[in-house]
């Protein structure tokens, strides 16, 4: 956590946050096999008497009072990347002597969906909060963005899109991460004459044509750039690159070894500060590229911008009393934007440990976290 705890919680509270990590966590939701935590979502709820709506294998429970009261979201994923041996099992460690609870998906984002659901499920903060409430836990955000249900849940619930303010508790070490980066993935694809190894003069290496371009993107690949005082890095990556294989465009794991290539694919990922549009970052990316190769954009996803100038995001900045910064990645606060509800990004988990064997939450984190939320809920300045 990058700032100091708000308060020292209540022991009960402490241990009532920690058990509910491990049962969120006990329930197995790989990308794809979501059903068995969907089915154990809407029962909790439904058991509370709340009013649930199931869309596939995403939650939303509403808890609108319908009194006028601005519409603040709590948004989680529910899946997880495959568990590993080492964080199959939950479980309460102590590494350093800080309390840390070791699982599939702790930080990545279970923990933001615990203090999410807590805050949610307190009936006093519900009545007394300035804000109505509303959680949405969606599915597939791990898999590829076709599979992301959270555009689904948008288009099937359409109140959600009235709200003040989306609060997307992935992992952020409890900062305020405000807006995210667009993404664009193309391929490009370099030519020149397949030829006999032995007599390269009879025809023109495609892939050591692309060294050019390649040496000038190792030099030249992060650029800063500020918007509305948040700094975010534009970065360019060469992530894969390939010849081709034994039939046409196949990615063979062993083409002939004594065969100059006559094409060279590098796949080239650009991720772009919110300070222009995928119109005008897909413009660069090609005007970078020239004739140097063949251009093909694979994968669009939008930037979304910090709106720190918004009325609710400054409260929220205002009452948690966190660092501010950039989200210097993708999330679903792009999925907000394209509908113009401001939405910021703010989660206990540790990005460090996302994706990573025996990945682990701090307790302490947690309760943080969730007294920082609460804060802003009540309506309660830092």
């Amino acid at each position: 956590m990058t700032t100091p705890p708000v308060t020292t919680p209540p022991a009960d509270l402490r241990a009532d946050l920690t058990e509910r990590l491990l049962e969120h966590c006990s329930l197995m939701c790989v990308t794809g096999d979501e059903g068995p935590i969907a089915d154990a979502t809407v029962a909790r709820y439904e058991a509370r008497g709340e009013r649930v709506t199931r869309v596939r294998h995403s939650i939303v429970v509403d808890g609108r009072r319908d009194d006028g009261r601005p519409l603040v979201l709590l948004v989680g994923h529910l899946d997880v990347v495959a568990p590993t041996d080492d964080d199959v099992t939950p479980r309460l460690e102590t590494r350093d002597g800080v309390e840390v609870v070791v699982a599939r998906g702790t930080s990545d984002m279970k923990a933001g969906n615990v203090i999410a659901m807590a805050a949610f499920e307190d009936e006093q903060l519900r009545a007394a909060s300035p804000y109505d409430l509303a959680l949405v836990l969606y599915s597939g955000e791990e898999g590829a963005a076709d599979g992301n249900e959270l555009r689904e849940v948008l288009e099937a619930v359409p109140w959600l899109r009235e709200a003040a303010l989306a609060i997307v508790l992935e992992p952020t070490d409890g900062e305020v991460q405000l807006g995210c980066l667009g993404g664009l993935h193309a391929e490009l694809r370099f030519t020149g004459t397949q030829a006999h190894s032995a007599r390269p003069w009879h025809g023109e290496n495609a892939l050591t044509k692309a060294g050019a371009f390649l040496a000038e993107l190792h030099e030249d690949h992060v650029t800063d750039v500020e918007v509305d005082g948040i700094a975010y890095r534009d970065v360019w990556s060469a992530t894969m690159a390939w010849t081709p294989g034994l039939a046409p465009g196949a990615r063979a794991e062993q083409p002939f070894r004594n065969v100059i290539p006559g094409a060279f694919t590098v796949n080239l990922n650009l991720r772009f500060a919110p300070s222009r549009s995928l119109t005008a970052a897909e413009a660069e990316l090609r005007a970078r590229v020239g004739d140097r190769a063949e251009v093909t954009v694979t994968d669009l996803a939008p930037p979304a911008p910090p709106r720190l100038d918004h009325p609710v995001v400054q409260a929220f900045v205002n009452s948690v009393g966190a660092r501010v910064a950039a989200k210097q990645a993708w999330t679903d606060v792009a999925r907000f934007a394209e509908l113009d509800v401001p939405a910021l990004n703010f989660g206990p988990g540790l990005t460090a440990q996302a994706h990573q064997r025996g990945e682990y939450a701090r307790v302490d984190d947690l309760v943080d976290g969730h007294a920082r939320l609460v804060r802003f809920l009540r309506g309660s300045s830092a």
